[in-house]
C-alpha cells in the first residue's frame, strides 16, 4: 500500500482527545493516523517519495555523560513501519534531515553530513574550514539542489553548492536570534529562531527571510512565534511551525500570524508536512516516538 493509500485508509479511531486543543474555527485540529516508537531520541523525519521512505535522525544519548558517536538514522517504510531502526550509523547528534541530489543530509554537531541512500552509509563531512565544531542544528535544500545549514558558533548560513560547502550568508544574531530550523520556500530561506534579546528582555523567536538570489535578509511579520524548530510549508502560502519548549504544534499565515493547532508535550521536533496527502509527520524528542496525523490548512489560510 503505497503512502496516500495508507492515509486516505488509516482508522481515524486513534486519534486521542488528549491531544487536542481549542483552535481558531478555520483551523482544524490534526487527527492522528500512527504512533510508531522504539527510536532513540528522533530529532528529525523527511519523507523519500521515490522510494516511499521516511528517514529519522536519532541523537542517541545526550546531555552529561553520552556517548560520542552513537547517533543514527533510521528507516521507515510509507506505513510509518521501522524496517531498519540503525540504517545508518556513526553520527554524533544528527538533527535536521534534507534531501537532494540523491543523497540525505543530516546537520550534526561537528559537520554537514552526507549520505549515500543506496550504500546506507556517510560518504562526507563538510566543516567549517577554521576546524572548529560547526553547531549545526537543521539542514534544508532549495529546488536548484543546494544544501543549507546555520553554524549557531559562527552565526552564518552556510551552502553547499555543486560541491563546493563555504559560508554563504552572515546573520546579526543580536537581532534575529540563533536559528534552530530551516526551511527553503520558493525563492527565500526561512529561519526560525528560538529566543531574541530584546530592549525588554528575552522574546520569542520569529521567521527570518534570506532571499537566495541576493542574500537580502527580512522578516515575516512583527509578532513573536515560538522556539520554532520544525517550518514546513502548508501549501497555500502559510507554515505549520513545531514550538518546541511548550510543545506546541503551529499554524503561521502568511502575515506571520501564529494560531495554536495542538497541544502535545515538550520536545515535539523537526517535523514534515506533505499538503498532498495532507499529512503531518512529528518527532517527539523526549518520548522516543514519531505520531503522525492527518490535517489540512483552513480556507483563511490561503
Amino acid at each position: 500500500m503505497d503512502l496516500l493509500s495508507h492515509v486516505r485508509t488509516a482508522s481515524v479511531g486513534l486519534a486521542l482527545a488528549a491531544f487536542a486543543a481549542p483552535v481558531h474555527a478555520a483551523q482544524p485540529a490534526p487527527e492522528l493516523l500512527w504512533t510508531v516508537g522504539g527510536f532513540s531520541t528522533p530529532e528529525s523525519v523527511v519523507y523519500d517519495r521515490a522510494r516511499d521512505r521516511f528517514y529519522v535522525s536519532n541523537m542517541a544519548t545526550r546531555g552529561e555523560g553520552a556517548t560520542p558517536g552513537d547517533g543514527f538514522i533510521s528507516q521507515l517504510d510509507g506505513r510509518g513501519n521501522i524496517t531498519e531502526l540503525k540504517w545508518i550509523t556513526g553520527l554524533q547528534n544528527p538533527k535536521g534531515l534534507s534531501l537532494a541530489n540523491g543523497r540525505l543530509y543530516a546537520g550534526d554537531d561537528d559537520a554537514l553530513v552526507e549520505m549515500d541512500l543506496d550504500a546506507a552509509a556517510i560518504v562526507a563531512r563538510h566543516a567549517p574550514a577554521d576546524g572548529g565544531p560547526a553547531q549545526f542544528n537543521d539542514t534544508t535544500a532549495d529546488a536548484a539542489g543546494n544544501v543549507y545549514a546555520f553554524s549557531r558558533r559562527l552565526d552564518t548560513v552556510f551552502r553547499l553548492s555543486d560541491g563546493t560547502f563555504a559560508p554563504w550568508v552572515k546573520v546579526d544574531t543580536n537581532v534575529t536570534g540563533k536559528f534552530n530550523g530551516l526551511r527553503a520556500d520558493g525563492d527565500r530561506l526561512l529561519l526560525g529562531s528560538w529566543q531574541v534579546a530584546g530592549p525588554d528582555g528575552e522574546q520569542l523567536g520569529h521567521l527570518t527571510t534570506i532571499d537566495l538570489a541576493t542574500g537580502t535578509i527580512g522578516r515575516i511579520g512583527q509578532q513573536p512565534i515560538g522556539h520554532i524548530d520544525g517550518i514546513e510549508p502548508d501549501g497555500r502560502g502559510g507554515w505549520t511551525v513545531t514550538d518546541f519548549t511548550p510543545g506546541t504544534l503551529l499554524h503561521v499565515d502568511a502575515d506571520g500570524t501564529p494560531t495554536r493547532l495542538l497541544t502535545l508535550v515538550k520536545g515535539n521536533a523537526d517535523h514534515l508536512y506533505l499538503p498532498d496527502e495532507q499529512l503531518l509527520v512529528i518527532p517527539f524528542l523526549f518520548d522516543d516516538v514519531m505520531r503522525a496525523y492527518r490535517w489540512a490548512p483552513g480556507a483563511d489560510a490561503e
